[in-house]
């Protein structure tokens, strides 16, 4: 099987591209498009697999050879029978293993080594690379010989080359493992992606089966979500200060004369806080307890809270204090689940769209990292920015689906991707 990294138009010169930000709500629909045509998802391996031995295998061995004499001369003449009888005993039960099950165990083994730290570390990123070209020639080997890898040694090897921290490393080895047979799904969304259209009219299917102009697709896509986190955490921030400089001047020496007057501003900062954001359930319980109370009516409507669009500055729905809530929210709120959603949504876009990262939040320094250096994914064309820019709003799209505000993503991370990509451009 092809590798999906490997382009028949690799190392191909960059030209630069018009780069605008019309891509980004492009690659939502992209996104929503394959995630709609997706069947299925195979578990991926983690640092987290259960904890690999070392397989010990015999000098005889076809497929590995290890030198265990070492202070043979020093052993007595019976324990020289017994060793010789031990590996006699091994060697008979790893030849009654078929050649799959050989070439898994050894494979296992080299991984558990690199997992374990046995070999000998290396700082440089090609050294420690090269740590895995045994395993990598092993599963060449067995892909040369048509085996199937088994699930437990391609979780193994898979957790190996993630220690290594290289994304050509990575890459390579996700292809060998989907030449194997033993990974079906890795990129298994390739096909759904749609070129970016040459120009603003040209039609294009899409993935309803109606053709759109490339301007009517974008018109009918929702707007990427409005993210201004800096001045909402800024807001909170400040009225926090404000509201503790008020308090503080019951305990500040020298303090006590303006003590009144800073009471008055706290009352009025939590009465306005209170109104704007819970202005409807106070006019729902004094209809209630107005509606509990005998007397003239004429009376009790004069006593009913008039309506909130009467009310001034937008007091009542939220607008006048919106900022400052949300500000204190992304302050204290912790959410693990929204959390583990939006990473989750990263995770699946990159699997299946073949993206070979390490991080499981999305980021435009990785993924620029990824453009710029690799040279067989081919990253640096339309379709390369696009599967890109997919996987840095696939976690916007999964907040925005469930929530009405960005907390854990952040859509900012597309433009500076782009960013990145005209700076890198204008070297």
């Amino acid at each position: 099987m092809k590798s999906p990294l490997t382009p028949s138009e690799a190392n191909k010169p960059y030209h630069r591209h018009n780069i605008t930000m019309s891509l980004i709500p492009l690659a939502l629909l992209s996104l929503a498009g394959f995630v709609q045509n997706s069947h299925g998802f195979v578990q991926l391996a983690t640092t987290s697999s259960p904890p690999l031995t070392t397989t010990k295998l015999l000098p005889s061995s076809p497929l590995w050879a290890a030198n265990d004499a070492e202070g043979a001369n020093d052993n007595e003449s019976s324990g020289l029978l017994l060793q010789k009888d031990a590996k006699s005993q091994l060697f008979a039960s790893f030849s009654a293993l078929s050649l799959a099950d050989q070439y898994d165990a050894v494979l296992t083994g080299l991984c558990a080594k690199i997992l374990d730290g046995t070999l000998e570390a290396k700082s440089d990123d090609e050294e420690r690379g090269s740590q895995l070209s045994d395993p990598m020639q092993l599963l060449q080997e067995m892909n040369d010989k048509r085996l199937v890898a088994s699930p437990r040694s391609i979780m193994a090897l898979i957790d190996a080359t993630v220690k290594a921290q290289d994304a050509k490393t990575l890459a390579s080895v996700m292809s060998l493992c989907t030449r194997n047979g033993a990974v079906t799904s890795f990129g298994y969304c390739l096909q759904d992606i749609q070129a970016l259209p040459a120009t603003p009219q040209t039609s294009v299917r899409c993935p309803d089966g109606s053709t759109k102009t490339r301007t009517e697709r974008l018109q009918s896509t929702e707007s990427v979500p409005v993210d201004d986190r800096v001045s909402e955490v800024g807001s909170a921030l400040a009225t926090l200060a404000i509201a503790g400089s008020c308090e503080m001047t019951d305990f500040v020496p020298g303090l006590a004369d303006v003590s009144p007057e800073a009471h008055i501003i706290l009352t009025a900062m939590v009465t306005v806080g209170v109104v704007d954001n819970f202005y409807d359930l106070l006019k729902s319980a004094s209809n209630v307890a107005l509606s509990q109370v005998g007397g003239d009516d004429d009376k009790k409507s004069n006593l009913e809270l008039p309506e909130k669009e009467a009310l001034p500055f937008g007091l009542g729905s939220g607008q006048a204090t919106g900022q400052v809530v949300r500000g204190m929210t992304r302050l204290f709120s912790i959410d693990p689940t929204r959390e583990a959603q939006t990473e989750a949504a990263a995770l699946f876009v990159a699997y299946s769209l073949a993206l070979p990262v390490f991080c499981f939040r999305s980021n435009s320094l990785e993924a620029a990292l990824l453009a710029a250096e690799s040279t067989e994914g081919g990253f640096l064309s339309d379709t390369g920015i696009l599967r890109l820019l997919m996987w840095l709003l696939a976690p916007v799209a999964a907040e925005a689906a469930q929530y009405p505000t960005l907390i854990s993503s952040d859509p900012r991370e597309a433009t500076g991707f782009l960013d990145r990509l005209v700076s890198y451009a204008e070297k």
